[in-house]
C-alpha cells in the first residue's frame, strides 16, 4: 500500500536511449533518497511538444492552440514534491527537448505558483573531457525559470549506456545528490555568476554579464566577484509574476497599435522567394 504521505519525485529524462545513463542515475539517486517516496518518469524526448505560434494567448489566460503534451508535462510537473532532471550532452549542449519546451516558457507561469521553491537536482552526462558546452546553462534555466529550488547541478563524465554507475564515483555522487535533494541545503556554484550561478557570461566594457539571469558583476586581481547590479530576470515569486504582468501589457500594446504595425510590414509581405523541401 502507498505511504499517504510519500513524496513523489518526478524524473525528467532527458534521454531518448533506454536504460542508458541519464534513466540510470536517476533511478539510483532515488534509491538512495532516505524519504518514503514514489518516483514517476517522464521521457522528455517522447513527447510531443510543438514550437510557440507566439500568440501569447497562455499570457492572456486563454487556451494554448497547440494541442500536445505540453499540458501533460506542466501537470506533472506542479504535482511533484520534487525534480531529479537529467541531459546527455550530444553536441556541446542539452538534448534539444529542453530548449522546446523553454520556448513554450510562458505556459511556465501557469503552474509558478506550484513549482516556486520545490527542490531539483540537475544531472548533465558527457562523454569527451571538458567538453560540456552549454548544458549546464540549459538545464540551470529550465529550473530557474519554474522557481526550483536547485539542490545541485552535476556534470558526470559518461558515454557508454550504464558507465555513469560502472565506477565507485558515480554511485557515490548519486548518494551525495539523494542527500541534497531534501535538505535544507541550496545549491552554489563558486565558478559562476555571484547571482544565479549560470557560467555562461557576456563580456561589457566593464563588467561581465550573466548571460541567464543578467546580473552584472566583475572579478577583481584577488579573483573574488564584485555584484554590481542585479539583472532584474529572477527575484521573488511576486517578482515574477508581475513580469507575466508586463507580458500581458505587450500584447494589450501590440493590438493598441495593430494598423500602424501592418501598414509598416506590408510592404515586405512579397519580397524574396520562400522554398520547401
Amino acid at each position: 500500500m502507498e505511504d499517504d504521505n510519500s513524496k513523489l519525485v518526478l524524473g525528467l529524462v532527458g534521454s531518448p536511449r533506454r536504460l542508458a545513463n541519464c534513466e540510470v542515475i536517476t533511478k539510483e539517486i532515488s534509491k538512495n533518497i532516505a524519504l518514503p517516496h514514489r518516483l514517476r518518469l517522464i521521457r522528455l524526448p517522447s513527447l510531443n511538444i510543438q514550437p510557440c505560434n507566439a500568440c501569447y494567448a497562455c499570457i492572456m489566460d486563454q487556451p494554448c492552440p497547440n494541442k500536445d503534451d505540453m499540458d501533460f508535462l506542466l501537470r506533472q510537473i506542479a504535482e511533484a514534491d520534487a525534480m531529479i532532471i537529467t541531459s546527455p550532452v550530444y553536441f556541446l549542449g542539452a538534448h534539444s527537448i529542453f530548449k522546446r519546451i523553454l520556448d513554450r516558457g510562458f505556459l511556465l507561469y501557469t503552474i509558478l505558483e506550484r513549482t516556486w521553491g520545490k527542490p531539483c537536482i540537475l544531472i548533465n552526462t558527457y562523454g569527451m573531457k571538458g567538453r560540456i558546452g552549454a548544458a549546464p546553462h540549459t538545464l540551470l534555466t529550465f529550473a530557474r525559470v519554474l522557481g526550483l529550488d536547485v539542490k545541485g547541478s552535476l556534470n558526470l563524465m559518461a558515454a557508454l549506456p550504464g558507465e555513469i554507475l560502472m565506477g565507485e564515483e558515480g554511485k557515490q555522487r548519486a548518494k551525495r545528490a539523494a542527500e541534497l535533494l531534501f535538505s535544507a541545503t541550496s545549491y552554489k556554484n563558486e565558478s559562476g555568476c555571484p547571482f544565479c550561478g549560470s557560467e555562461i557570461v557576456r563580456m561589457a566594457q566593464d563588467s561581465l554579464i550573466c548571460a541567464l539571469c543578467h546580473g552584472h558583476f566583475s572579478i577583481d586581481d584577488k579573483g573574488n566577484k564584485l555584484k554590481i547590479k542585479e539583472g532584474g530576470v529572477f527575484g521573488s515569486l511576486d517578482h515574477m509574476l508581475k513580469h507575466r504582468e508586463w507580458l500581458r501589457g505587450m500584447k494589450e500594446k501590440f493590438l493598441r497599435n495593430k494598423k500602424e504595425i501592418v501598414k509598416t510590414i506590408a510592404g515586405y509581405k512579397n519580397l524574396g522567394d520562400w522554398i520547401e523541401p
